[in-house]
């Protein structure tokens, strides 16, 4: 028999824990009974393997680590409490007082605040970089620069870096290269083959894919995903068992979802570029644009997520927002709900102005996370939201 797909491997990956049960169970514990004295203490000093307390290891959440490794390309995963959570340990984990951190500019919101304000009070020294700018990041790599932190595609513009050449960079200088995957998912993208470090996961997004968890994942290496048990172990940001099962469970059926995703972005980024009141659309699938090759080089797909520049800025996008029916207002990305969002005021509000500006996050732009209905469905109520400012427009005109 030839040897498995990494996508069967994870979806089989539970009949590895010997028991009988078809679907994995939950493992709702917070300790665990030990046959003797000698077992607790030779488990505690890591001197034999074994459960110990749910906030070092948890067998769900431990099925649920096996499972997106596979799906990765990694040789270990951990999984937290939330997305955050899991840069907040790497944070502990990986740097000190003095250390540089090399952060790509544009950033979800609370990633960078994370870094900038608590690790900025911590000692650390935080530099936003243009993440697309790759001579930039080379440029910037100081003595004490320890950690490089990217996001491809960014959310929500959509630009995407180049993850080998930032990985080469990286290597040459001895330092960590850390990259968000959470917009296009393992089944769209895998970095750690490109030259990642670690690859941090915000599973409550389309590893989830109903909105109903919040949890986060890093993978990559056993010796890197080590320190990160040990800064869970007494820093507490542990996944919990259910949430690990609800993900764990998911993923078996992450390809499937991501294809459809892709499919109705795709649909919806046809017709959105046609409507008059569409100043621009940023998706990774769009033909013609200029950094075609590389996206074509280092990603399997395109994912879900659409952002759109409406011509009338702030005021424009706000109507559209408020006038859809069936789009769910939310900030949240990966449901099977299409959900929008104005990330000016929302998931980006604490950068300045003008560092948003420079971004390209402009008061009129706004984010659709693109769901699992039939097009036709979600295309409809876009278009009667769009054909409601249109008559505004002319009945104040």
């Amino acid at each position: 028999m030839p040897p498995l797909n990494d996508l069967t491997r994870a979806i089989h990956c539970s009949r590895a824990n010997g028991d009988d049960a078809h679907a994995a169970p939950i493992w709702m514990t917070s300790a665990y009974d030990f046959d003797s004295a000698e077992q607790a203490g030779d488990r505690f000093n890591g001197r034999c393997s074994g459960n110990v307390y749910s906030r070092f290891t948890n067998p769900s959440v431990t099925d649920f680590e096996r499972r997106l490794a596979i799906l990765e390309h990694g040789e270990d995963a951990v999984g937290t409490a939330s997305g955050m959570g899991a840069y907040l340990a790497l944070a502990m984990a990986y740097l000190s007082q003095g250390d540089h951190v090399l952060l790509g500019a544009g950033m979800f919101g609370s990633t960078a605040h994370l870094f900038r304000q608590y690790m900025g009070q911590l000692g650390v020294d935080v530099q936003t970089i243009p993440t697309t700018k790759t001579p930039l990041w080379a440029s910037a790599i100081q003595p004490n620069t320890k950690m490089m932190v990217i996001e491809t595609p960014l959310n929500p513009t959509m630009e995407v870096a180049d993850i080998a050449a930032l990985s080469e960079i990286a290597r040459r200088n001895g330092v960590l290269f850390v990259v968000d995957n959470t917009v296009l998912s393992p089944i769209c993208q895998q970095p750690l083959r490109m030259g990642a470090d670690l690859v941090v996961q915000s599973a409550g997004k389309f590893i989830d894919g109903q909105g109903r968890c919040v949890g986060g994942a890093v993978v990559g290496g056993a010796e890197r995903i080590n320190p990160l048990r040990a800064v869970l172990r007494s820093g507490g940001m542990c996944m919990s068992p259910f949430n690990a099962w609800v993900f764990a469970s998911s993923l078996e059926t992450l390809y499937a979802r991501m294809r459809l995703h892709e499919i109705n972005a795709r649909r919806l980024c046809d017709w959105l570029q046609c409507h008059p009141l569409v100043e621009s659309v940023h998706y990774t699938g769009l033909a013609g644009r200029p950094d075609d090759a590389l996206i074509a080089c280092q990603q399997t797909g395109h994912g879900a997520l659409i952002s759109v520049d409406i011509k009338g800025g702030q005021p424009a996008a706000w109507s559209l927002i408020n006038t859809l029916r069936l789009v769910r207002r939310c900030t949240n990305i990966g449901d099977a709900k299409t959900m929008v969002t104005h990330p000016w005021s929302t998931t980006h509000c604490r950068y300045t102005p003008e560092e948003k500006n420079r971004s390209g996050i402009g008061p009129g732009l706004i984010r659709f996370s693109v769901g699992l209905e039939p097009a036709t469905d979600i295309i409809a109520d876009i278009e009667q939201a769009m054909a409601c400012i249109t008559r505004t427009e002319t009945e104040s005109a």
